[in-house]
């Protein structure tokens, strides 16, 4: 062999050698896009620890997640405790245990407990989240972090990402919307511990239905009679807020959420903010304070009101002692989830919190927590006691006034089916869930307001929110917008 073919020889091998180098890093880097390694191909048991939320005042909640999981039958079993430590002396533990398609939630505090089944839900946050991350493929690989001890995987779900960690063929950790579930306790095993509770008050459990809101319609918002879209949207909350004084404000996220979102085109936000916990709808001075906010020289024009629950009769109730009146020419009125014939659970939630049963007791620390029952006294805010079914205002204003208003001024109307609905927060759907199972309120209803109470009028109601009449599988606090979902997008069309 001479000199030269020698010299290309070794120019091939070279050539050779550095295209299999890079065919094999290429299909390394492809081994780290896709995952190789499942490690929900084996039967395990996992519990995970949420970070603790702080309340305001009123205490801490922390959550524990734990997941069994068989991927030979494809089922997992599932249970999240929340444990509320509070500042005052109402400590409890909810439970939510999902086995076999038949779930239930519970309260226990000490020695004491309750459960009831749930058969119409939608999914919860972190049952949702490992019910996908334990069956989905498409994992992609990230860059190395200093939380993960191992590799860092990451897919998206309901256009959010979920992150993992695995470590040493385990999970490490679960990210999903800046919440990180951090393992606790892995065990591969194919036992299975989590099961539904017997002793429930409304049982046998059936299997339940999941349920999401429907499919939106790409139709235009709804046309205002003078063909000029009005320059202010106010928001008028309900009951519940602990306000220091009257006041208007350009957001109020806790209660209504990314509303502004998706309200975008109203040329102005205003929030109206009042003290709706020690005070009723017939408060003089709300009245009043409504009518300064809403109004110009007395009339309200060019705006468009959203009120939520008694903030509806807040409203009727200044219109009606004629604080202020209403041009429906330039101006909307939308009502959600109003009381319009007061509520049952109003009546039941105040013998709750005057005087409960033994396993009302343990009701009432929930109640409590929520905002329904006095801390420290024995009986219901007062905001509860002037939405009974029964109640007559000193002003002399009746249920029937208000509903005279309602239906000459309002263009639309929102209502929540389910008391669980949503279950953004689960605190929230069980009080409302156990409100409704003790008042025995009429169904369907949003677990404080029955579907007959809220309608006002009888047009046709529709589930679909890009109606003006439009009624859905959530609950009352969902329709505030607070916990995402449809009820944010009919707010959406109707402005």
């Amino acid at each position: 062999m001479n000199r030269f073919s020698f010299f290309a020889l070794c120019v091939l091998l070279a050539v050779c050698l550095l295209g299999a180098i890079v065919v094999i890093l290429y299909y390394h880097s492809l081994s780290r896009d896709v995952k190789s390694v499942n490690v929900f191909n084996i039967s395990f048991s996992a519990s995970f620890n949420i970070d603790t939320i702080e309340h305001d005042n009123l205490g801490t909640e922390k959550t524990y997640l734990k997941i069994e999981w068989n991927p030979t039958t494809r089922k997992m079993n599932f249970q999240q405790n929340e444990v509320f430590s509070s500042n005052y002396d109402f400590d409890y533990e909810l439970f939510f245990i999902m086995t076999d398609d038949k779930a239930t939630i519970g309260l226990s505090h000490m020695n004491s407990s309750l459960a009831f089944c749930i058969e119409d839900i939608s999914l919860l946050k972190w049952l949702d989240v490992f019910q996908h991350i334990v069956t989905v493929d498409n994992w992609r690989s990230d860059a190395k972090s200093s939380r993960c001890r191992g590799d860092i995987w990451f897919t998206k779900h309901n256009g959010d990402i979920i992150e993992i960690c695995t470590y040493d063929n385990h999970l490490d950790y679960v990210k999903y919307q800046n919440d990180r579930a951090m393992l606790a306790k892995w065990t591969t095993t194919d036992e299975r511990n989590i099961r539904i509770r017997s002793d429930v008050l409304n049982g046998p459990c059936g299997n339940v239905t999941y349920f999401k809101c429907n499919n939106l319609h790409n139709v235009p918002k709804v046309k205002r009679d003078s063909g000029i879209s009005p320059t202010t949207c106010l928001f008028v909350h309900g009951a519940g807020e602990n306000a220091n004084g009257n006041d208007v404000k350009p957001d109020l996220t806790h209660y209504w959420g990314d509303i502004k979102s998706q309200t975008s085109d109203c040329a102005s936000h205003k929030f109206l903010v009042y003290n709706s916990r020690d005070n009723g709808w017939d408060e003089d001075q709300i009245h009043q304070h409504f009518c300064n906010v809403a109004a110009t020289n007395g009339i309200i024009t060019d705006t468009v009101i959203f009120s939520h629950s008694m903030g509806n009769l807040v409203i009727a109730a200044a219109l009606h002692r004629q604080k202020c009146t209403f041009n429906q020419v330039t101006s909307r009125w939308y009502s959600v989830q109003g009381p319009w014939t007061g509520s049952v659970v109003a009546n039941t939630l105040s013998k709750i919190c005057r005087n409960p049963t033994l396993h009302q007791i343990l009701i009432r620390r929930i109640l409590r927590a929520q905002g329904y029952c006095k801390p420290t006294e024995d009986r219901e805010f007062d905001v509860y006691t002037t939405l009974k079914t029964d109640y007559i205002s000193p002003t002399g204003i009746r249920y029937h006034h208000l509903i005279q208003i309602g239906k000459k001024f309002v263009s639309g109307v929102m209502c929540g089916t389910s008391n669980w609905g949503l279950a953004k927060h689960y605190t929230e759907s069980f009080a409302l869930k156990m409100m409704q199972f003790y008042s025995n309120l009429e169904k369907p209803n949003d677990g404080m307001v029955a579907l007959e109470s809220c309608k006002l009028k009888d047009d046709q109601f529709e589930a679909r929110s890009s109606e003006r009449y439009y009624k859905d599988k959530f609950n009352h606090a969902d329709g505030t917008c607070r916990n995402g979902g449809c009820p944010c997008k009919w707010y959406h069309y109707m402005h």
